[in-house]
């Protein structure tokens, strides 16, 4: 378990330009807990979703067991990833090899998702990444979710995807290819 936690690469962590910069955060003020935001499937994700206050049944479990620095900085977005995971319940999820964590709370959040971290053939539910790769695309159906780890760092990337809706977090992006709603992106204060 140690091995693990070494060779972490913090998925989801704060960055610190954010806790000291207040114009990032009044500049998200805009969509916080889905105020101006009018499509009703955007507003759901962020308000049930993104914004969900009540605990998990598997949060209390799964955190006991993070180390104490990982406690402090990554469990509010290991906990979104449940949350999103619990909500699409995706079919195939692929995430990095060395997201140990991740995949704890993935599997928490949908018990019946065939985890992966080599692509599969045909199209994933849902796709955790690390760093831009244009592989993605390939794999990417109407119903897929990609979320992008870094986003400050590849948020030129993230804007080209072919998505229809997406959400910026500051940290971390997640893009909805579904062809059904109208093309949108929301910055949201995470």
């Amino acid at each position: 378990m140690l091995e693990n936690y070494n060779n972490y690469s913090y998925f989801c962590a704060p960055d610190m330009q954010k806790v000291t910069n207040p114009l990032v955060w009044l500049a998200r003020f805009r969509h916080r807990r889905g105020y101006g935001v009018h499509s009703p499937f955007a507003f759901r994700f962020i308000t049930d979703v993104i914004y969900e206050s009540h605990p998990y049944y598997a949060y209390r479990e799964l955190d006991c067991r993070l180390p104490l620095p990982m406690r402090l900085r990554q469990r509010k977005g290991l906990h979104l990833l449940l949350r999103v995971a619990n909500h699409l319940q995706p079919d195939i999820i692929v995430l990095p090899r060395d997201a140990w964590w991740e995949k704890r709370y993935l599997q928490s959040g949908c018990r019946t998702a065939n985890i992966q971290c080599q692509w599969p053939r045909g199209e994933v539910g849902m796709c955790l990444l690390r760093e831009p790769s244009d592989e993605v695309l390939q794999h990417l159906g109407q119903h897929s979710v990609l979320l992008l780890n870094d986003l400050h760092r590849y948020r030129q990337w993230f804007r080209e995807l072919p998505s229809v809706v997406s959400f910026d977090l500051y940290d971390l992006g997640i893009a909805f290819f579904d062809k059904q709603y109208n093309k949108q992106n929301y910055i949201v204060n995470f």
